[in-house]
């Protein structure tokens, strides 16, 4: 799954999804500082341990992912 796109600054890929499932999408870097995506990045640490090479990856569905990025943004458009 290699890419050469280039990715605009300010940006992580992150490739999320399990098993055959899987989407590469950007992630902003602010959307680290949220206690949202910690757990995901914990999520993240317990599957596939700290010392990940290559892109960031989620372990969870990409409509799970898609629900709490959608709750986040609702929620600070309020």
């Amino acid at each position: 799954m290699a890419r050469k796109e280039k990715v605009p600054k300010g940006f992580v890929p992150i490739l999320i999804g399990q098993g055959e499932e899987r989407e590469r999408i950007l992630v902003h870097m602010e959307q680290f500082k949220q206690s949202y995506f910690l757990e995901l990045l914990d999520l993240a640490a317990q599957e596939f341990g700290y010392e990940q090479q290559g892109i960031l990856r989620i372990p969870c569905t990409t409509e799970a992912f898609r629900s709490v990025i959608g709750a986040v943004v609702r929620k600070t458009k309020s």
